[in-house]
């Protein structure tokens, strides 16, 4: 199986960013106008259909992608994978688990692009998972609000194992709240998780914290808030002090402070802090404001705040996006799950619709300012749009 070479890799981004935000804007228009809970009773719609179609499309759309600069350590993975230097090594602190996947594939004759495919079948798979055991009855907005989260297609095509590691730990997430077998399969998962990526011990903390110790989101709420201070008054001394923990030794790496040639964004990001801070108004109105007590949601929730707290904590390092992966791949959830399962307000349709609108939107934004934009300020639309 061949990538796809009809849509030039530099154009990738535009286009999967710019029919995401169509698609979205289409299903805010259908519902805008409703002053009614069609959104809360999907199931049984065409929609629900839809949404395993658009699941494939994308799945297919990320994994075929091409080999290229463009996206990253995309590059880095295909020569490992086609020069055969990942090996096994069956010890779970040097994760195990991306070597055996990488071998299994090379034993199974998968060029490159199949390799890719084969991960992103895992990746988007997983979202697809987590929506059908939480937000069954509308599998539509679900994915719609994973798929146009900002770190979605960076993961999907970049930081891959990252990304893979994550979704296997969300169907974790959202199954280690049951008893029994179902919470037995999420520690499970957790553990292989953590074998392709060993970052996800700290969600994996986070889950088993909330689920035997913190009930309630008011504490994650109160410590979330307080990493921001910490992270103003003794950020760089935090950061450090972590990095010689050996948490993840890319953090030892990524710590020191970056030239502009290595990575043009360092210090404390407001604008990160601006687009993680979301989550937690909607975690404070449901389960401080409205009084909402659903087991599930306060566990994602302080998951989501527990990790983001954490990336507060160590956000001047170096690449400390991709420790906000650690929080931002459950951000979907925190934001989808109450819209699509609680009784919030009696025009649902209308006012998910409108979160959807911004959420898309802001994302949209996102995606304008940091792909269109370089270290020195814009490139402008014309170096995009009418690349030679």
């Amino acid at each position: 199986m061949e990538g796809i070479e009809f849509i030039p890799a530099y154009y990738y981004t535009t286009v999967y960013y710019t029919s995401l935000l169509v698609i979205c804007w289409f299903t805010v228009l259908y519902y805008i106008g409703a002053a009614s809970q069609r959104i809360l009773h999907a199931e049984g719609s065409p929609v629900q259909t839809a949404a395993f179609i658009l699941t494939v499309i994308i799945t297919f759309f990320l994994g075929l992608r091409q080999v290229s600069l463009e996206f990253g350590d995309c590059w880095l993975y295909a020569f490992d994978y086609e020069g055969g230097y990942a090996k096994i090594d069956v010890d779970v602190s040097n994760e195990w688990l991306w070597g055996f996947i990488s071998d299994f594939c090379r034993r199974m004759g998968f060029n490159v692009n199949e390799y890719f495919l084969f991960i992103e079948v895992f990746y988007i798979g997983g979202m697809f998972i987590c929506s059908l055991i939480l937000m069954r009855k509308n599998l539509w907005i679900a994915m719609l609000f994973f798929f146009t989260a900002f770190q979605t297609f960076t993961f999907g095509t970049n930081g891959i194992r990252n990304g893979l590691a994550c979704s296997i730990e969300l169907v974790a997430i959202a199954l280690v709240v049951e008893k029994g077998p179902k919470r037995a399969l999420a520690l499970l998962l957790m553990f292989l998780a953590s074998g392709i990526h060993r970052s996800t011990m700290l969600p994996t903390a986070a889950a088993i914290s909330s689920i035997y110790f913190i009930k309630e989101t008011r504490w994650t709420l109160a410590f979330w808030v307080s990493s921001i201070f910490l992270s103003l008054v003794a950020g760089s001394a935090i950061t450090q002090f972590f990095a010689s923990l050996g948490f993840d030794d890319r953090m030892a790496n990524y710590s020191f402070e970056a030239t502009d040639e290595y990575f043009s964004h360092t210090g404390f990001r407001w604008d990160f802090l601006l687009y993680s801070g979301f989550p937690v108004i909607m975690i404070w109105y449901v389960t401080r404001h409205r009084k909402f007590n659903d087991v599930t949601y306060n566990t994602i929730s302080n998951v989501y705040l527990l990790c983001n707290a954490f990336w507060l904590m160590v956000i001047r390092s170096s690449f400390s996006n991709r420790f906000a992966y650690l929080s931002w791949f459950i951000y979907p959830v925190v934001m989808a799950y109450p819209l699509l399962r609680m009784n919030l307000w009696k025009d649902q349709d209308r006012r998910t619709a409108l979160i959807l609108f911004f959420y898309s939107g802001f994302v949209f934004f996102m995606f304008f300012i940091y792909y269109f934009g370089t270290g020195n300020g814009y490139r402008g639309l014309d170096l995009y749009w009418w690349r030679d």
